[in-house]
This record gives structure tokens, sequence and C-alpha cells, in this order.
């Protein structure tokens, strides 16, 4: 069972605008809204993908966040960054307010070989992220 996160009895919650990526998510079918976080609001976690509930606009949606370098993207300058890919989400938020709860944590950030490894390591972030999810609405 994923280790729910609580840090003096609550959840870890932060908010952050949507700023422009360099679109890699959505090449490999996995859109992600990246976002840009006040240092007073920047959850002290550690690098790693987590199971969220994302609030846009009053509604609130699942979603699986990755906190890291970005590893298998070699080139880039390795500043830390907030990238959530929302489940069942299909809209333009560039500019945007979202509020992250943080629920679970899946598993620690890695670099993979090829595209296709991080496209199937992916899918199975989102498989368990749902089975943990599920329990949660019942």
């Amino acid at each position: 069972m994923m280790k729910v996160l609580e840090k003096d009895n609550k959840k870890t919650v932060f908010k952050g605008e949507v700023i422009p990526g360099r679109q890699i998510g959505r090449t490999i079918g996995f859109p992600t809204a990246n976002l840009r976080v006040n240092s007073e609001e920047e959850p002290y976690l550690p690098r790693g993908v987590y199971g969220v509930q994302v609030y846009y606009k009053g509604v609130s949606y699942r979603g699986v966040m990755n906190i890291g370098i970005r590893p298998t993207f070699k080139g880039e300058k390795p500043t830390v960054s907030f990238e959530v890919y929302i489940l069942d989400f299909n809209q333009d938020i560039y500019g945007e307010q979202l509020t992250i709860d943080i629920l679970f944590f899946i598993r620690n950030e890695q670099a993979f070989d090829s595209i296709e490894q991080l496209v199937q390591q992916l899918k199975n972030d989102i498989e368990k992220a749902n089975e943990q999810f599920l329990p949660v609405n019942c």
C-alpha cells in the first residue's frame, strides 16, 4: 500500500500557476501542467511521482505529479520542476492557478533509457494511482 503523506496531521497542499513547458508530455500522450510555485508555497518533498488531487475553478480532478529534474531528458539545466498530468482532463489552462493536494507517494524519480520505457512507466504510475484513488472515493 502506498504511503499517504501527512505533515503535522495535515496533507501537503500548495498552489501554482500553469506555465508553458517544452511540450514533451504532449508529444508522448501525457500532456502535463507545468507549475510555477512560489518559494514560500513550495513543498519540501523528495523527488518522485505522487498521486494528487487537483483543484481548478472549484472542480476536483485526480492526477499524477512528478517533482524532479526530468533526468530522462538530457541537456536540460537540472532544475526542480512540478509537472502534473491531470486524469480525464483536456483544457487550455496556461496562466491559471491550480491547487495541488499531494495524497500519496508512488515512486522515486528515475532516468529511463528510452521514451518508450518512460511511457510504459507513466502508464504503470497512472494504474497504481487509480488503484489507490478508488478507496479514497468509495
